[in-house]
């Protein structure tokens, strides 16, 4: 359980979980300026039922990152802005395959975001023999 945490200015992302089980995350605030690149504020990559809840995260990049080999992700009463909304992704770079399932977003409050709830993939690279 992780809550009751502020973070601020990091120069990369956030907060990271990686790899973990039955998580519960709540009341974490995350500040970076608007302009500030990959600052994601918390990502969550190969791991399985994780809850955000009641945090507010204001980054110049995604405020949650959901990445390959994650699932049972739920966030609820998040207040998110500005930056780019909640990602799920990228998925499939370089042709590989990626898996993220089961993604739930409830009572989020998103704010001058440049999307809401987005997919990121990559789009398949055919080699020049194979276009048409």
């Amino acid at each position: 359980m992780l809550n009751n945490l502020t973070v601020q200015n990091a120069q990369k992302i956030h907060v990271t979980f990686d790899h973990c089980e039955n998580v519960q995350v709540s009341k974490i605030q995350v500040t970076a300026p608007e302009d500030s690149p990959n600052t994601d504020g918390i990502h969550v990559t190969h791991t399985q039922n994780i809850r955000i809840s009641d945090s507010v995260i204001e980054t110049g990049d995604d405020c949650i990152s959901i990445v390959n080999g994650s699932k049972n992700v739920q966030a609820t009463g998040i207040t998110c802005g500005p930056g780019h909304g909640i990602s799920i992704g990228s998925l499939g770079s370089k042709n590989s395959e990626a898996h993220v399932s089961n993604v739930k977003v409830d009572g989020a409050k998103l704010t001058g975001t440049t999307n809401g709830v987005r997919i990121k993939t990559w789009q398949e690279i055919l080699p020049l023999s194979n276009r048409a």
